[in-house]
């Protein structure tokens, strides 16, 4: 018997059988999901719209759904005429306390008909939020899977579609991406009404408008368009609209997803989408004009349209004085140049343009180099390879140890190559001062952006010295001035030149002085605020002479 059924055609048959078995089980349900369909179709003639019988909606939804433990279908009866009802929903979706009591309620109504059923609905009955009628099946399936309880009665060819949510509970966290040393801390939840809630507590006015989106055919995922009526720009509301309605995806699992649709112009490196887990900087752009998606289980909020320097602004320079923020802001971009060319003028005046170099400079250089066996664009790859391996172990590595091991890992792995002479000490110096510096850039998806830069310009100085790293910046440049966002010029405030966005942007002048909300993006009402009429320093000495 054993040498029986070790024998390969003894195999061959048993996994015959199986997919026998399984073949003839799909046939059996799909020949169950026909019928249903058939018997549907005959009554509507179409073949998504509900009949009206309880009977083949309990079979649709077990045909359609299969035998999952979450889905609870109840089967129950209403008055004393005793008509055949379903309740369909999601378990652990749902209030089940609502859900309990409104059985019950239903159950219990003083019905004899069906007409008089639906009346009762109607004006005694439903006290659920944004009761719905709903007659395609394509329609009702998706909701009851967001949450949603379906009601069938039976000769009613309609389902009632109950606001039965239970959104789960999300505690509200400080922001991780984007942390700020004064101000608020507050960071979107991943739940999509209470992201609502978060910007109805910072904005309560009625002039901010939800319109709500269901995207991918699999995931039906709600996205939100944000922004403020009476302010925004209605022809930049349109168009992401439009772009919105225009997505057409299997699934939508993050906000990445959405964005990549939002973008004007899809190949560039550049950033035009801001990224921002911030209530408090997604709420100040809702009011400057811009318009916010908010997309359902990310806690990240997309805000558009954006120019270059939108992506050099925290929240945090509004919330300490302007001295300060302007400090901050011009800290940022010396460290953009930093990062971006002191690396390429190295190579281009160390390797190719040696004649540029100051002498004693050039000295000190080709003193710190002898003995090094690679040129040094090798040095830099070298270099950047190891800070990029760095930077990915201590974002894989919990917090406690991701420190630790980034300084040690630095400094030996530093002194250690410098040793072994395989790189200058002053290529050390260049390369981490540069990566240091590009890590200034608040916005993550612009540093991005700065890193592909920084090897453009390493690699045409590399080649064509201080030439090529000019004509590398002319290029750049050239596409930056041809680029718009939503109609928006990619470099204002400076190209086109706009004096009066100037206060808001390499430096922030004081609060009062802000009076405008950002002209390139032409608002319906352009005012952010009423200049300071009052002079407190004339009325007070006054007031003091007058006390005295």
């Amino acid at each position: 018997m054993p040498s029986n059924l070790s024998h390969p055609n003894f195999a061959t048959s048993a996994r015959i059988v199986d997919l026998l078995d399984d073949l003839t089980q799909s046939a059996g349900h799909l020949s169950e999901w026909l019928g249903v369909l058939l018997n549907e179709y005959r009554q509507t003639g179409e073949w998504d719209k509900f009949s009206g019988s309880v009977d083949a909606a309990y079979q649709r939804i077990q045909s359609m759904l299969g035998p999952a433990p979450d889905i609870v279908l109840r089967p129950f009866t209403i008055g004393p005429a005793a008509i055949p009802a379903l309740l369909a929903y999601v378990s652990g979706q749902v209030n089940t306390v609502l859900m309990d009591r409104d059985l019950y309620h239903i159950s219990q109504l003083p019905v004899q008909n069906t007409e008089q059923l639906a009346a009762a609905l109607t004006s005694q009955f439903l006290t659920v939020g944004q009761p719905k009628r709903e007659t395609q099946w394509p329609r009702m399936l998706p909701a009851m899977l967001s949450g949603r309880a379906l009601l069938f009665m039976e000769g009613v060819p309609e389902a009632w579609v109950l606001d039965t949510a239970q959104p789960p509970a999300a505690s509200i966290s400080p922001s991780v991406a984007e942390p700020s040393l004064k101000g608020p801390q507050e960071a979107f939840s991943s739940v999509l009404e209470t992201q609502m809630d978060q910007l109805r507590r910072r904005i309560p006015d009625p002039g901010m408008q939800f319109e709500l989106f269901t995207i991918g055919t699999q995931t039906h995922t709600k996205v939100l368009l944000i922004h403020m009526a009476g302010v925004a720009n209605p022809a930049i509301v349109g168009a992401v609209k439009s772009r919105l309605k225009g997505i057409r995806r299997a699934a939508v699992h993050t906000s990445n997803d959405i964005a990549e649709y939002l973008g004007p112009q899809r190949w560039t490196i550049f950033p035009q989408v801001r990224f921002s887990d911030r209530v408090d900087l997604v709420a100040r752009n809702l009011c400057d004009g811009k318009v916010a998606v908010l997309t359902a289980n990310d806690p990240t909020a997309l805000i558009l349209p954006n120019t270059l320097m939108d992506f050099f602004q925290t929240t945090q320079d509004y919330a300490l004085p302007w001295s300060y923020a302007t400090l901050t802001r011009t800290s940022r971009f010396v460290g953009l140049a930093i990062g971006l060319f002191l690396m390429p003028l190295y190579i281009a005046l160390s390797s190719v343009n040696a004649d540029l170099f100051p002498v004693q400079l050039l000295l000190t250089a080709a003193g710190s180099r002898l003995g090094i066996p690679f040129p040094p664009i090798t040095e830099v790859i070298i270099m950047w390879g190891i800070l990029e391996i760095l930077i990915e172990a201590a974002n894989r590595l919990p917090q406690q140890m991701a420190t630790t091991i980034g300084i040690i890992g630095a400094v030996v792995v530093g002194t250690a190559i410098v040793k072994a002479g395989l790189i200058d000490s002053i290529m050390i110096v260049v390369a981490t001062l540069s990566a240091l510096s590009l890590f200034t850039i608040p916005a993550l998806e612009l540093a991005a952006t700065m890193r592909w830069l920084f090897w453009l310009f390493v690699v045409s100085s590399s080649i064509f010295g201080v030439f090529g790293l000019l004509v590398m910046i002319i290029i750049v440049l050239a596409h930056l001035a041809t680029m718009e966002n939503y109609g928006v010029p990619y470099l204002s405030p400076f190209g086109p030149l706009r004096i009066a966005d100037l206060k808001d942007s390499l430096i922030r002048f004081p609060m009062p002085r802000l009076r405008k909300r950002p002209i390139f993006l032409r608002t319906i009402d352009p005012g952010a605020s009423d200049p300071l009429r009052v002079k407190p320093k004339t009325r007070l000495l006054r007031r003091q002479r007058e006390v005295r």
